[in-house]
Parts: C-alpha cells; structure tokens; sequence
C-alpha cells in the first residue's frame, strides 16, 4: 500500500514537473516584434523613430532589422523591455487580418461585455497581497492664483495614475493584434468602466471630481494610465509670508485614499515634474509676467511612511520690483521728508499743514498694503516698516506741535493776541527783540533763582523762558536725530529680512 502511495505521488510530481517546463518554454521564447501579437513582419518597411536617440537606436533601420535586434536583445519574449520595444514598431512594422477598431471592440466585448463579471468596486487585488500598488506622477503647468486673504491656491497640473488590473488582460493574438486599448475612467462610478484608485485631496477647495474626464488606457498586461490635468485649487496655510514682499510662500497640497477600508499604497516612482520653467524663450513666455514663479530646487512630492499619504510641496517666489517701486522707496522717501520740517521757520503757516499732508500720504500707502495683506497676529516685515514709518512722521508732527506752542505761547505771547496788521516784523525789529530777550534773561533767572530756590522741579520747568534761539537749537537737534535714528532703523530691518 505504501508502495503504491509512493508511485503515485511521484506520478504527480513527474507531471507537475513536466507542465512547468512547457511553461518555462513558453515563457522564454524570444522577442519577436510581430509573431508575439499574430502578425506578420513588413521586412523592408522604415519605420520612424526620429524621437529616440541615436545612441539608443541606430537609424533608417528596416523592420527586418529591428526585429532581430530585438530577438537578440531580449531573448525571453515576457520581458517587459521586450513588450514596450515591440509596441513602438507595432502598428507600422506588423500587417494584420483584423482592423484595430474591430480587434479593441472584441477586447471591450469580451472584458466588458454582458457575460463579464467585472465590477468598478472592486479592487484588484493580487492573489495574496495585502496592498494595491498605485503609482501617482505629478506635472506642473503654471500657477493659476493665489489668494492670501483667503488662504488658497489654484495651481494647472496634471495626474498620471498607473496601475495593474489582472481583470483586464488579454492575448492579443485571439483579438486581431492590438496590445490598448481605451476605457472610460472617472470617479463618478455611474461614468466608469473600469475601477479607478479613489484619490483626491485633502485640503481641497475644489474636488478632483472637478477636472475634466479622461480615459484611461490599458495595454493587454493590464496596465492602466490615467492621466488628468486641469485647475486644482487646494487651502494653504502659507510660510514664508512674513517677508512680504521678499517672501518665498510655501504651500501644501494633501492627496490621499478616500476610501481608508482600502489598503492602496500610492508610489512616486518619480518626482515632480515642472513644465514651463526651462531656460529659452519659449518656455520662459508661460510665466514672465506672473507675480509669482515657483522655485523648482524647492518643491517637490513625497510620501509617508505607508504611502497613504501624498504631499505635494510648492515654493513660489514673489516678485518684489512692484511693491519696492510703489510702496516700500516712496514709504521711505516720504518720511524722509517729514523731517524737512524743522528746517522751517515757525512762524511759516505751512510747516505744520506739511508735515500732516506728508503723514496722510505714508498713512494711505499702509491703506493700500493692508488690502493685499491677511490680518494675523505674526509681524510682517512690511508691516514693521510702514508702522515705523508712521511712528517716526506723528513724531516729526508733535514736535512741530510743540515748537509751535513755545513759539507763540512763550517767546510771543503778544504776537498771538495782535490782530493780522502784527504778522510780520522787518528785521531791525527781530533783532532789536532778541537782544532785548538776551539782556532781559540774565534777571529773569538771577530773579528766579532768589525767589524759587524752594520750588519744586515741575515748577521750574513750567516757568523755563523759552527763547527763539533755543527753539532753534531745538529744531537742529531734531534734525540730526530724527534722519539718523530712522536710518539705522531701516539699515537693522533689511539686514534681518532673511531672518525675520
């Protein structure tokens, strides 16, 4: 009996062992460019593949010759670098018996048909595997806006999916010849036909079920590419934006499985893609007059660590020349000016209207950035620059203030009471007042001084003589402290704008 048991279980090993080797056969035959899809070889035909290198390919080969380059090459026909060489020649180096519309509708009837079992919500999951392979391959176009206020961000890029449907193969031979075919694909399960991984992104404003439909192509491996491209518009929570507007802004777009019951793993097999930002003409043209230009060294596409999460970073530079040229010299150069005041004479009218004008322009420039600005509680550089700007004007303005009283308060008192015939001395008198201030100020103070030894030092201020000439002293000191406290305040801000 035991005999027996053993006979048998090695007649079964024997044809176990026999079937594999027809498979191993099978499986090495070489690479042939037409007889692996049924067709047969155009020998003397030139193809074209000016697009391949030459180094690659030599040129103005014959199909003949291509086809043994290829038999030599790869010399097992289920090679996948055999497959994707022979599909290049395919159509014009093989003749079939069948058209390619009759053979891709055979292959739809067959796959899809009313005698299928296939359903769009269900994945294809290998036998024995845990995770569904999904590799995602990210374009970028061109940046269609960006909204600060808002919080948002609308960049035109493209999607490639690709993935393995073991439902969807076929042997091209039985069909006609035809290695793709198309499918419809969308989100929307009512508009597919095949199952598509269930992707779209986190912080999304608009949904990728917004993007317009494409189709997906499918090979007889049942390789799947689905490729979108169209406006995705994601909410940012920006970086960088304090250095407005020297500011690098630095925004996230989130992708992910909607579908979290479905173990997908989503793989990068390359990184982000930019398009339009090349060094000619051409390709410069997509984004010469935009306000921002992204910083390819500085964006790009990764994963976590289960790959169920996509994070797609992009970093945009702004272009500064605007706000300098219209905010940021004219802020400058207008405080500046403020500062002319004390060269002015009190008893100018206009040197107090001056300084409130040169405050109203400095005021409005901050009107306008506060427009393109978000309200947070972080300090903007910009913001710094115009407060201190305002700080430093309402400074110049109360000290015209003051000057003002001291001049026709203490030094004119008489002056102020007159009526319009009393406005202006001529310079004898002017003189003639101020050597009568000098001779008088000598016993005002000795009197003074005998009288109050006991007062207090707030009465003493408030009985200080204030003379034109020390009104004058005073307005030389302003002059000198106010333009150089502002300069090193300017000089210690744009030496901290990277670090800001």
């Amino acid at each position: 009996m035991n005999m027996l048991r053993t006979s048998l279980l090695s007649a079964l090993l024997a044809i176990l062992l026999s079937c594999s080797a027809s498979a191993n056969i099978l499986a090495n035959d070489t690479c042939d460019l037409c007889i692996m899809f049924g067709g047969t070889l155009k020998e003397d035909t030139y193809p074209e593949y000016d697009h391949m290198p030459e180094e690659m390919l030599p040129k103005n080969l014959t199909c003949a010759e291509l086809a043994d380059i290829f038999s030599s090459a790869f010399p097992d026909g289920s090679d996948k670098m055999c497959y994707d060489a022979v599909i290049e020649f395919h159509y014009e180096c093989c003749e079939f018996e069948t058209s390619t519309s009759q053979c891709e509708q055979a292959v739809h009837s067959s796959l899809l048909g009313d005698d299928s079992d296939y359903s769009v919500d269900v994945v294809p999951l290998p036998l024995n595997e845990k995770q569904f392979d999904v590799g995602v391959g990210m374009d970028y176009f061109a940046l269609t806006s960006i909204d600060i206020v808002a919080g948002t961000a609308e960049i035109f890029m493209g999607i490639l999916m690709t993935w393995n449907d073991e439902r969807l193969r076929w042997d091209p031979n039985e069909f006609g010849g035809c290695f793709n075919t198309l499918f419809r694909a969308s989100l929307d399960l009512e508009l597919t036909n095949i199952w598509v991984p269930p992707f779209d992104l986190f912080n999304r404003d608009t949904s990728l079920d917004t993007l317009p439909e494409a189709y997906g192509i499918v090979n007889s491996r049942g390789d799947v590419s689905w490729f979108r491209f169209g406006s995705v518009k994601a909410l940012c929570f920006f970086q960088g934006l304090e250095r407005f507007p020297f500011d690098k802004l630095r925004c996230q777009f989130l992708f992910f499985s909607t579908a979290s019951n479905i173990p997908i793993k989503y793989n990068i097999p390359r990184n982000l893609t930019f398009l339009g930002t090349g060094e000619d003409a051409s390709e410069d043209e997509i984004r010469r007059y935009q306000e921002f230009s992204i910083v390819p060294e500085k964006s790009g596409i990764e994963g976590n660590e289960d790959s169920s999460l996509l994070t797609c970073t992009f970093v945009f530079k702004r272009s500064s020349r605007f706000y300098v040229l219209k905010i940021i010299i004219p802020t400058i150069l207008f405080t500046f000016l403020t500062f002319g005041s004390f060269l002015l004479d009190q008893r100018v009218g206009e040197r107090l209207g001056f300084g409130v004008s040169v405050l109203l322009v400095i005021v409005a420039q901050a009107i306008l950035t506060s427009d393109i600005l978000p309200v947070t509680r972080e300090r903007l550089w910009i913001d710094v620059l115009t407060q201190g700007s305002q700080y430093f004007s309402i400074l110049a303005v109360a000290e015209s203030l003051l000057v003002a009283y001291l001049h026709y308060i203490k030094v004119e008192p008489a002056e102020g009471m007159e009526g319009s015939s009393s406005h202006k001395r001529n310079d004898e008198e002017r003189e003639s007042f101020l050597e009568n201030k000098k001779e008088e100020a000598p016993r005002e103070e000795e009197e003074l001084d005998s009288t109050n030894d006991k007062e207090s030092l707030s009465s003493r201020i408030k009985n200080f003589h204030w003379t034109a000439e020390k009104i004058l002293v005073l307005d030389s000191w302003c002059l000198i402290l106010f333009p150089s406290t502002y300069s090193i305040f300017l000089i210690v801000l744009f030496a901290s704008n990277r670090n800001f």
